[in-house]
């Protein structure tokens, strides 16, 4: 229970701080949701006194990427949310990099 809370006082902290947020549509959405801005939601986080650990972690939950027992970098965060938003524009699909057998 008092991780939760934590949780909901940080994820309020950040976005009170000013941090922006960038639109980005779904598939098959026709209403635009936020996602955090990656590197901006880390600094905060950092300069609230959280690890680099937990920082990303935390940057990664607020993007909505599963955490779990997963310890993400920031450079991960944005390398997948890169992909992402690669296959949510149709550039990128499930047989984009497969490596062919002849």
């Amino acid at each position: 229970m008092a991780d939760a809370s934590w949780l909901a006082a940080a994820m309020v902290s950040v976005a009170e701080s000013g941090s922006t947020r960038e639109p980005r549509i779904q598939k098959g959405s026709n209403s635009p949701t936020t996602i955090p801005l990656t590197r901006t939601t880390y600094r905060n986080l950092l300069q609230r006194g959280l690890a680099p650990d937990e920082a990303s972690n935390l940057t990664a939950f607020l993007c909505g990427i599963p955490v779990g027992d997963q310890h993400w970098k920031i450079g991960e965060v944005n390398r997948l949310l890169f992909l992402r938003a690669l296959q949510d524009t149709g550039r990128f699909g499930s047989e984009d990099g497969a490596i062919s057998v002849r």
